[in-house]
């Protein structure tokens, strides 16, 4: 790939400079890619609707054409001309969690490309709830696809030094707008039948799903792969080689530090993921907090962050603490399984 001239534009969430952004929106309805700030992580956008821009993002990213997108779009009614129907159950979701980290897939209409959805009949569609993606796609005009703003299987950016170390000479813009919120992705919920079908875990719970609709079930691994993106097995992977904790409480902590002390006698460098409340048992390794333990939403927001960090300062191993598989904490496991495959 040839390597291009990356603008950073800074723009803050509260206080939106539209001359800047106008910058923006008229580079993706130019066909350039612009990677920007969404409540979950930063996205890689290009105009949804052409077919070379999106070849784009599959390039800069180095991902496989097999692995569909998200197309993000300004409000629920926008929905109705890139699907055959809007489920009522759909409806119903997107006003009770639209704008915000919540996905839905649904039969595409045929505005949509195949390289959009990898030859799927259906297409994944999200309203961001950040103030700068919602403005960038107002003033494109134009519905956005936009995958995390990384390179395939790292580590997702939450902050636009993040982009900037993974895509800088790859993309047209990056829009700076400080960190994102949630940290991990966006669920990802297949609304073509019921039940519901979860096939991504992500910034909204299934618990509060379920408030809405009772027919909800996770799906099965093979088919979160066929339908959602970043559901391979190996995934949000950091350089270092990652382990995830097995065990509970005193003996989680017992196998971290048995692991760790093992790793450090044969020369590597050792980070640990902990909880606030065991990270003075870690006082021997380089250690990295990312919230208390019954705080998953915290935990959720600096998981990215930290690990990057640790691949910053050269660790040869991360070790993981494992966390409550429920609520915050699904998307949590999820995503530090994967990494650790």
């Amino acid at each position: 790939m040839v390597k291009i001239k990356t603008k950073i534009i800074k723009i803050e969430s509260l206080n939106i400079d539209m001359s800047k952004l106008k910058e923006a929106g008229q580079a993706i309805r130019e066909g350039k890619i612009v990677a920007f700030p969404t409540e979950t992580v930063y996205g890689l956008g290009a105009d949804a609707l052409n077919e070379e821009a999106i070849k784009k993002i599959f390039l800069a990213k180095d991902r496989p054409l097999y692995d569909p997108l998200i197309v993000h779009i300004n409000c629920l009614e926008d929905a109705m001309d890139l699907v055959e129907e809007l489920p009522p159950i759909a409806r119903k979701l997107g006003q009770m969690f639209w704008p915000g980290p919540l996905t839905m897939v649904m039969k595409k209409s045929k505005k949509i490309s195949d390289i959009v959805t990898s030859g799927l009949d259906t297409v994944a569609i999200r309203v961001p709830g950040h103030p700068v993606a919602q403005a960038l796609i107002r003033e494109a005009k134009k519905p956005i696809v936009a995958p995390s703003a990384n390179l395939f299987t790292h580590v997702s950016p939450t902050n636009a030094q993040h982009v900037i170390d993974d895509l800088k000479g790859k993309v047209d813009i990056i829009i700076d707008s400080g960190e994102t919120t949630v940290g991990v992705e966006s669920t990802v919920v297949d609304v073509t039948e019921l039940p519901l079908k979860i096939l991504r875990l992500g910034g909204t719970t299934l618990e509060s799903i379920k408030k809405i609709t009772s027919k909800i079930i996770i799906a099965n691994e093979n088919e979160a792969v066929q339908k959602s993106p970043g559901m391979l097995k190996k995934h949000y992977a950091p350089k270092a080689r990652l382990i995830l904790a097995e065990g509970k409480n005193e003996i989680m902590v017992k196998n971290i530090l048995t692991a760790a002390s093992e790793y450090k006698k044969e020369g590597n460098k050792v980070g640990i993921i902990a909880s606030k409340e065991n990270s003075d048992r870690f006082s021997d390794f380089l250690v990295k907090i990312i919230g208390n333990a019954d705080d998953l939403e915290t935990c959720a927001h600096n998981l990215y962050a930290q690990l990057r960090l640790l691949d910053e300062q050269r660790c040869d191993i991360i070790i993981s603490e494992n966390f409550e598989d429920k609520g915050m904490g699904r998307a949590i496991m999820d995503r530090l399984r994967r990494a650790s495959n």
